[in-house]
């Protein structure tokens, strides 16, 4: 029976067989028509050219405007060798056979002399990556599509008899080796008697498919053989694959790579052992970067780092043994840093460089650019590893070799140096996210457990020593950019403390933390010390001020109670200024603008704020005591310009959120944050948002390379002010129609906040804002103000604002005479002022008491009463006529009726 099912699986070796030489007739007859057409325009080519050759030598002249080329100087240095001629025998045939297969012309011989041209050189814009590939596919859709059947004929047989049990374990095995090895060998002879061809090329890929799919079930099919050897034979497939790419062309590579990385999908035993497959795929990974060392591709490129990281994104499906995972990602990192270039050792030097940047633009000029962003997503993959199989069960391997691996190459390579850091910061956000989860919309942190954190304990510690020690030594040793591993290795124990102290509730004693936190600050301050005494670069004593100072810093936050922390912030504006002062770092001043920045949004944004305990008068020395700091950093670097117009701006900032701190404690009895939204709330916030509005205004004028940042910062606040104001305080909370409790203190009381000092602001903003703006905002102030003294002369005659009690005629002549005084003020202002708009305002407001006089006041007036009012108001106007003709200027003419300037 056996003999039977072995008869019926031969039947497709056979058909198979008879496409090949089917296809061998097609390539003939294709190959041929290819070779008369060639000969067709050749013939035509050379009648053309006859003709003019005729004529030039019968005029035996030679064309004009041409020179020869001058002769070489013997002297002259011999042209760089080429990469066959600097390259051992075998390595250049190697070189050769695959430019020749995969279309690179070779370069000319160094002893072919120089042609002349006659003609310009014709240049053309060369194709896009993703047009060469369309054209490709449609140009030869069908030798692709005739090698990927081919390939899962054979990987759908082999799968087929493990489903349905046909013939035995070996049997099956056997024939689909004996079937690859067949298609390999046709396709062989094919490329050696007829020539390359894309053709051959893809069936030698469909049999390199059927190979790997064979060997890769013998995992399944095969117990009594060892591993080992499918393995072995595995990277023999992937090694001859790969050779024969060379000589076959782009084709085969493709057809190899692809089917290499989809087999262990096809070919499903079932067994559910990622580990074999991950193991596989790296042998293949290895083979296509050592194809990828003769022929620069980027389609190669891509489809290496797709296939090898999504076979480690597949691995997340599955449940492997510990650590497999992140050795998998440790062996890709070795491979791509070794193979491309054959540095196994990982002796390799980066080129010598001013700064980092100028590395990055070589790098993207070399041919292994691609290694670098592959690099990147392999640390990325390793933090998400670790975060699946939580830090604290990884054992020490796992967890320490890739960063181990990354310094040793960062260290020769300074290009690599943000890899390291990445892995670390991967590392400790690994730790954390197992520890947050979502109940409803709310994210929850659930402390470890205490056998958790005995094992993160461990883990911070063997981390602490790696980072710290590494740099160390290669600070021994004089590695290049100093500055990168003096900060890496100061603030990866500052990051482990934190995070222990956040993590480990087994271990409560704050005051031990906060130890540790001082005795490393003081360490650093004195590695600073030493540093500042001593020559050398200015980014280390920044690194080690900065540390000394983050050190102190994580010891306030252990010790003192939250709203002292930012306190201990803003003090350090003071040491860090002497410094600066002292040293003049250069680079200095971008921590103290760093740390400017954390105090204010703190301050601004920090929303535990709310939960500050109200009985204590935090608010005074926090908002306070920070802006005390601030103002004497600025006093301490006043003969710095730039720097001082930071820290002035800042304290101008903080000063304003001081005041706000402040009159909020005092009307709400320490409850700074009330949850309501009074009438209250909406003018505070008015003087609040308007105040910071002006400082910032004020701080785009100082500022000479963030105008344009403070000016819109100053817009939204400006904006949320007027609406705010205009809204909520004119409109909705407006005390005439509103139930407003106001003090019945005369002018002391709420309208002088509501609405008095509203109308300074906008005077302030009349003379920051820029043109027909600022008119707008004096206008406002005018307005505004106005508003103001008619709610204050109610509310002295009426005790109350609100319009449902009648006025009586001693109100409405005090709005009068008020009115007449600011209008008489504002002519006479504007007319000294020779400012357009005052004199218009308050002639208006003139026109408006003299409506009112005659309309309401005087309309039920008899007798001398009436005579007395119109004569008052008569020597009124007299009095401010006489007085606007004397304050004007004799020497000005005036190019308006009113005698005053446009402005």
């Amino acid at each position: 029976m056996d003999e039977l099912w072995l008869l019926l699986m031969a039947l497709p070796l056979f058909v198979v067989v008879g496409a090949c030489f089917g296809i061998r007739a097609w390539v003939v007859t294709r190959h041929l028509r290819d070779h008369i057409t060639q000969l067709q325009e050749r013939v035509q080519e050379l009648e053309q050219r006859e003709a003019p050759r005729t004529t030039d030598v019968a005029t035996a002249r030679p064309p004009e405007n041409l020179t020869a080329p001058p002769p070489r100087p013997e002297a002259e240095p011999a042209p760089p060798p080429t990469r066959q001629e600097s390259a051992t025998p075998t390595e250049a045939t190697q070189h050769a056979a695959a430019d020749a297969a995969w279309g690179v012309e070779p370069a000319p011989a160094a002893e072919q002399p120089p042609t002349i041209s006659i003609s310009p050189p014709i240049t053309a814009e060369a194709p896009r990556f993703f047009d060469r590939l369309a054209a490709n596919l449609r140009a030869n859709w069908m030798i692709w599509l005739g090698g990927i059947c081919v390939g899962l004929a054979g990987v759908f047989m082999v799968h087929y008899s493990i489903e349905q049990g046909l013939l035995g374990p070996e049997a099956r095995v056997i024939l689909s080796l004996i079937a690859g090895v067949v298609l390999h060998g046709a396709a062989e002879w094919l490329r050696r008697s007829r020539g390359q061809h894309d053709v051959f090329a893809a069936l030698a890929g469909g049999a390199s498919i059927i190979l790997y799919a064979a060997l890769f079930a013998a995992f399944k099919l095969l117990n009594d053989i060892s591993p080992g050897l499918i393995f072995t034979g595995m990277a023999l497939v992937s090694f001859a694959t790969q050779a024969l790419a060379l000589r076959h062309g782009p084709v085969l590579a493709a057809l190899g790579m692809l089917g290499g990385y989809l087999v262990p999908i096809l070919v499903n035993t079932g067994s559910g052992q990622i580990e074999l497959a991950l193991i596989y795929i790296g042998i293949l990974t290895l083979f296509s970067l050592w194809l990828l060392a003769y022929v620069e591709r980027r389609w190669l490129w891509l489809g290496v780092i797709a296939g090898s990281l999504g076979w480690w994104l597949l691995s997340l499906g599955s449940h492997p043994a510990d650590g497999v995972r992140s050795l998998y990602l440790l062996a890709l990192t070795y491979l791509f840093l070794a193979v491309p270039g054959y540095d196994w050792l990982l002796q390799r030097r980066d080129e010598p460089a001013s700064h980092w940047l100028q590395l990055l633009k070589q790098v993207r000029s070399t041919r292994y650019w691609p290694v670098l962003p592959t690099l990147v997503l392999i640390v990325l993959a390793q933090g998400i590893t670790l975060a699946t199989e939580t830090v604290s069960r990884s054992s020490y391997p796992t967890l320490l070799l890739l960063p181990a691996l990354l310094l040793l190459a960062a260290s020769r390579r300074p290009i690599l140096n943000p890899l390291p850091v990445l892995l670390l910061l991967a590392t400790a956000l690994a730790v954390v996210m197992p520890m947050l989860s979502y109940l409803g919309d709310q994210l929850l942190f659930t402390a470890p457990d205490a056998a958790t954190q005995a094992a993160l304990v461990s883990r911070f510690v063997m981390l602490t020593i790696l980072y710290t020690a590494g740099s160390a030594w290669l600070l021994q040793r004089r590695v290049e950019y100093p500055g990168f591993w003096v900060g890496l290795g100061c603030f990866t124990p500052l990051l482990m403390l934190a995070l222990g102290y956040y993590l480990f509730t087994a271990f409560t004693a704050d005051w031990a933390w906060g130890g540790a936190a001082l005795i490393l600050g003081l360490i650093y301050l004195t590695l600073s010390k030493m540093a500042l005494e001593r020559p050398t670069s200015d980014l280390v004593r920044v690194l080690l001020i900065s540390s000394a100072h983050l050190g102190l810093s994580l010891a306030a936050v252990i010790w003192l109670v939250d709203a002292t922390l930012t306190l201990a912030f803003a003090v350090q504006l003071i040491t860090l200024s002497l410094l600066q002062r002292h040293y003049q770092l250069r680079l200095l001043p971008w921590v103290i603008r760093l740390l400017l920045a954390v105090v204010i949004c703190r301050l601004t944004f920090n929303p535990w704020l709310l939960t500050y305990d109200s009985g204590t008068h935090w608010s005074l020395w926090t908002y306070g005591g920070s802006t005390l700091c601030a103002f004497a950093g600025a006093w301490i670097l006043r003969h710095d310009h730039k720097l001082t117009a930071w820290l002035q701006g800042a304290a101008a900032h903080l000063l304003v959120l001081t005041l706000a701190a402040e009159v909020r404690y005092w009307l709400y009895d320490g409850d700074i944050f009330r949850h309501e939204y009074s009438f209250l709330e909406a003018s505070l916030n008015t003087l609040i948002w308007g105040s910071a509005g002006c400082v910032y205004l004020w701080r785009a004028r100082l500022s000479q390379y963030l105008q344009r940042f403070y000016q819109v910062i100053a817009t939204l606040h400006l904006l949320a002010a007027a609406g705010n104001h205009l809204l909520l305080v004119v409109l909705w909370y407006n005390p005439l129609w509103h139930s407003t409790e106001i003090s019945p203190t005369p002018l002391w009381n709420l309208l002088l906040i509501s609405y008095g000092l509203p109308s300074l602001l906008m005077l302030i903003l009349w003379r920051l804002l820029p043109g027909r703006i600022g008119r707008y905002s004096a206008m406002a102030a005018g307005l505004n103000w106005l508003l103001f003294i008619s709610l204050e002369i109610r509310h002295l005659w009426q005790g109350k604002l609100s319009l449902s009690y009648p006025t009586p005629d001693g109100e409405l002549y005090t709005y009068s005479a008020v009115w007449l005084l600011m209008a008489s003020g504002a002519l006479l202002g504007g007319n000294w002022l020779q400012k357009a708009s005052l004199y218009r305002g308050g002639l208006a407001l003139l026109l408006v008491v003299v409506a009112k006089l005659f309309l309401i006041d005087m309309s039920d007036l008899t007798g001398l009463w009436r005579v007395a009012s119109f004569m008052g108001l008569g020597l009124a106007l007299l009095a401010l006529a006489w007085l606007h003709q004397r304050l004007t200027p004799k020497s000005s003419v005036p190019p308006d009726a009113s005698g005053v300037d446009a402005d």
